[in-house]
C-alpha cells in the first residue's frame, strides 16, 4: 500500500510536469499541490480502497500475473473516478482534462510497475539471475491441494516447489492421520482430513487436485474424486515411486483412470520368493499378445529371466509387446523370442518346445468373448480345450518346472460355451498331475480385469467420447473386478509358491453392478448420467449371467499361503482316463466340423451348463436412464 501510494502521487507530479513543461516544480507545488492537499489525500485514499476491493493486495509478488494487470487498470481508472468526485465536493476546483489523461496513464504504468518490481525481486531471491526470464512466463499459478500428506506427498511438493517456472501453488495437504493436521511440511499446512476436501470446493479455492496416495483403495477415494469431476475440477494420480521404478508408470503427473478408482488396496507379495521363481528360467508365455499375457511378458521381464518367448497367434500383437519390451529394457533384447504359433497345433507345439525347452510355462491363450464363442463352439473347443490339453501334456514331456493356467470364474456353473470350455480346461490340467510328477500343475482362477480388451472399460470410454448412449446389458448384473497388473501379480505369485494339482481364486473384492461402474465413468469425465450421457439397457447376450462366482457349491474356499489367494478345493468330478477319453471325442467332433454335437457334449458332459446357459430377460422395470 505504501508504494501505491508513492507510484500514485509520483504519476499526479508527473502529470502536472508533462502538462505544465515551462513551470518549475516548486511552483507547480505552489499552484496545484498545496491548495488541493485535502483532497489528493483522500483521492489516494480512495485509490487504496479500490485496489483491495479488486484484491491488488492478496495475490503473493512471485506470481503476479495478466489477472493483476487487469486489476490495475480497471482500479486506476476508477480511482480516477473517484478523484473527480473528491475534488468536486472538496475543492470545487479541476485540473485540465489533459492532466486526468496523462495522470490515468501514468498510474497505470507506475503502480503496474511497482508489482513487475516486486515481482522480479521475489523471484530473484527464489531463482537468481534467472528470474529475468521467469519473468516472462506470465501465468496464473493453478491452486492446487495435495491428498496425502506421506512420503509420496513430500516428493510430489518437492517437485513442484523446485521445478523452474512451475504453474503449480500448493494451497496445502489433506490428510486423515490427526497427527499430522496443522503440521507444516516444507512450510505448506496440512490443512486437515480430506473431507475437508469438500469445504475447499464450495469455497472454489483450489483448481486441481493432486492424488499422492499410492496404496489408497478406490473406496478412500472414489467419492471425493467423483465429487471434483462434478465440479468440473481437474484430478491427477501421481504414480508410486516403485511403479515408475518398474516402468509401469511414468514420473509425472497423469490423469487420474477408472483402475485407480476400482483397485483394492495393494496385496503385499513375496517379490523375493516372485524372483527366485523367474531368476534365470527360460519362461513361456502363450497368448503373450493379450491383456493378461502381455502384462505377464511386463512383469516378467523385470525379474532376469535367462529367455522370455512371446508366444502368439497374432502376428501384430506380438510384434507390438515385443517393441514394448524391446525399447524399454533394450539389455534384455538378446533374450526376447518371437513364436508365432496357434496352442492348438500340436506338431507346432512339440516343435517349439524342442527348440526352446522352457523351464516355466504361463498359459493364457484363449477365446475370452463369450458371445463370439457361442457363434463358434467348434473354434472354442479346439483352442481352449484342446489347446491347453496340448500345451499342458508338451510341458510334462519336456519336462518343464512349472505350468500356470489361467482359468475365468466363468468356469463356474458355466453359462457359455467360453465358460464351459474354461470348466474343462481346469479338469484337463489337473489330469496331467499324476502322469507327469515332475512337473507342478497349478490353475489360478479369476473374474474381469478392468481395461483387458473387450472388457466394459475401455467400450465404456468410448461411447462417452462419442456422446453415448452407454449400453449396458442388465440393471442387476454384476461383475468381480481386479486390475491387470494386480490380478499378474497374484499369479505370479502362485506359480511361485503353489502346490501341484492346486487351484487359487484371486480374491476380487465385492462383486461390482455395471451399471454403478458405467454411472461412475460418466461422473468422471465431468458428466451426469441420464443429463448429459444416457445409459440404456440392452439385455444380457448369449451364455451371460447376472452374476459371477469364484466357487461352486461342492467347492470349499480356504486360506492361500498369501494375502489375495485362496486355495479352492474341488471334488474329483473326472478322473485322468475320462479326460483323456473325453479330449479324443472332442477332437473327433472337431475334426469333422459338427457344431451341433459339440453342443450336445458340453452340455452331457459340463454340470449346470445345460439348464443356465438361457440370456436373463430384461425386468419390465429397466428403463433407459
Amino acid at each position: 500500500m505504501f508504494c501505491d501510494l508513492v507510484a500514485l502521487f509520483a504519476a499526479l507530479v508527473l502529470a502536472l510536469i508533462l502538462r505544465y513543461d515551462n513551470l518549475p516544480l516548486r511552483q507547480i507545488a505552489n499552484l496545484y499541490l498545496l491548495p488541493r492537499a485535502a483532497g489528493i489525500v483522500l483521492s489516494l485514499a480512495a485509490y487504496i480502497v479500490i485496489f483491495s476491493a479488486f484484491r491488488l493486495y492478496q495475490y503473493a509478488w512471485r506470481f503476479a500475473s495478466l489477472d493483476v494487470a487487469r486489476g490495475v487498470i480497471i482500479g486506476c481508472t476508477l480511482g480516477l473516478g473517484s478523484t473527480l468526485a473528491v475534488q468536486t465536493v472538496v475543492d470545487q476546483d479541476f485540473f485540465r482534462t489533459s492532466v486526468y489523461v496523462i495522470l490515468w496513464m501514468s498510474s497505470i504504468l507506475l503502480v503496474g510497475g511497482v508489482r513487475i518490481v516486486l515481482r522480479l525481486l521475489s523471484l530473484s531471491r527464489v531463482h537468481g539471475r534467472r528470474a529475468l526470464k521467469l519473468l516472462g512466463q506470465d501465468v496464473k499459478p493453478k491452486r492446487v491441494v495435495i491428498l496425502g500428506g506421506g512420503a509420496s506427498g513430500v516428493r510430489l511438493l518437492s517437485v513442484l516447489k523446485e521445478e523452474l517456472g512451475s504453474s503449480y501453488q500448493v494451497i496445502g495437504f489433506l490428510d486423515d492421520e490427526p497427527q499430522k493436521h496443522g503440521v507444516y511440511i516444507r512450510d505448506v499446512r496440512v490443512l486437515g482430513p480430506m473431507s475437508k476436501l469438500y469445504d475447499l470446493l464450495n469455497d472454489r479455492a483450489v483448481d486441481e487436485v493432486l492424488v499422492a496416495l499410492p496404496r489408497a483403495s478406490g473406496k478412500d477415494i472414489r467419492e471425493y474424486v467423483l465429487e471434483c469431476r462434478r465440479r468440473r475440477v481437474p484430478v491427477r494420480v501421481i504414480p508410486a515411486v516403485q511403479d515408475v521404478l518398474n516402468g509401469k508408470a511414468h514420473p509425472h503427473i497423469e490423469d487420474i483412470r477408472v483402475e485407480d478408482l476400482l483397485r483394492r488396496p495393494p496385496v503385499e507379495l513375496n517379490a523375493a520368493k516372485v524372483g527366485e521363481f523367474l531368476n534365470g528360467k527360460r519362461i513361456m508365455v502363450t497368448g503373450a499378445g493379450g491383456s493378461i499375457g502381455s502384462e505377464v511378458c511386463r512383469q516378467v521381464i523385470t525379474h532376469n529371466p535367462s529367455a522370455l518367448i512371446l508366444l502368439g497367434h497374432g502376428e501384430n500383437s506380438i510384434n507390438q509387446i515385443y517393441l514394448e519390451l524391446k525399447d524399454k529394457h533394450p539389455g534384455m533384447v538378446e533374450r526376447l523370442c518371437m513364436v508365432i504359433a496357434s496352442v492348438a497345433d500340436e506338431n507346432r507345439m512339440h516343435q517349439v518346445f524342442q527348440a526352446y525347452r522352457p523351464d516355466i510355462v504361463v498359459h493364457t491363450a484363449a477365446h475370452k468373448h463369450v458371445p463370439l464363442m457361442e457363434a463358434n463352439v467348434l473354434e472354442a473347443a479346439q483352442n481352449n480345450v484342446i489347446g491347453t490339453s496340448i500345451v499342458a501334456e508338451a510341458a510334462g514331456r519336456y519336462g518343464v518346472e512349472k505350468f500356470v493356467l489361467i482359468s475365468s470364474d466363468k468356469a463356474v456353473y458355466p453359462s457359455s460355451v467360453m465358460g464351459a470350455t474354461k470348466w474343462l480346461c481346469e479338469r484337463v490340467v489337473r489330469s496331467m498331475v499324476g502322469r507327469y510328477r515332475n512337473t507342478t500343475y497349478i490353475t489360478v482362477r479369476f473374474g474381469n480385469v478392468l481395461g483387458s480388451r473387450g472388457s466394459v472399460v475401455p467400450l465404456f470410454y468410448e461411447q462417452i467420447r462419442k456422446g453415448g448412449p452407454v449400453t449396458v446389458t442388465h440393471p442387476e448384473m454384476t461383475r468381480y473386478f481386479m486390475s491387470i497388473p494386480e490380478a499378474v501379480q497374484l499369479i505370479l505369485q502362485a506359480g511361485a509358491l503353489g502346490k501341484s494339482g492346486e487351484l487359487y481364486a484371486l480374491d476380487m473384492g465385492e462383486p461390482i453392478r455395471i451399471l454403478d461402474l458405467a454411472e461412475d465413468m460418466i461422473r468422471l469425465c465431468g458428466l451426469e448420467p441420464g443429463k448429459d450421457i444416457e445409459i440404456v439397457f440392452t439385455g444380457s447376450r448369449p451364455g451371460e449371467k447376472l452374476h459371477e462366482r469364484l466357487a461352486a457349491d461342492d467347492e470349499t474356499i480356504e486360506p492361500g499361503f498369501c494375502e489375495g489367494l485362496s486355495v479352492v478345493r474341488r471334488p474329483i468330478d473326472l478322473t485322468p482316463t475320462e479326460v483323456e477319453e473325453l479330449i479324443r471325442h472332442i477332437r473327433q467332433i472337431v475334426n469333422r466340423g459338427d457344431e451341433q454335437a459339440m453342443r450336445e457334449l458340453l452340455e452331457q458332459v459340463v454340470p449346470e451348463f445345460s439348464r443356465s446357459k438361457q440370456a436373463v430377460r430384461l425386468p419390465n422395470s429397466a428403463a433407459r436412464v
